[in-house]
């Protein structure tokens, strides 16, 4: 797809490092999947990727974890 930032680059799959805070917390997925621009660097996650993302995040916050750094498993 075409970037909508930079409208100049288009977008190839790979994975980038998401950061999320809420509260106290803070929450690191590292290797998610998205779409990036080859010419900006612009990052795309897909709405179901997102989803499980912040899915997870509230159950991390919900147990009091203050840190977390882990690898995005959908499977997990």
């Amino acid at each position: 797809m075409k970037c909508i930032i930079c409208k100049h680059g288009e977008t190839k799959e790979g994975t980038t490092t998401v950061t999320l805070e809420k509260g106290s917390s803070t929450i690191v997925f590292k290797e998610v999947p998205a779409h990036i621009c080859d010419n900006c660097g612009e990052k795309y996650i897909d709405e179901s990727v997102t989803k499980e993302l912040l899915k997870k995040a509230r159950k991390i916050v919900k147990n009091g974890v203050e840190i977390d750094i882990r690898k995005y498993n959908i499977a997990a």
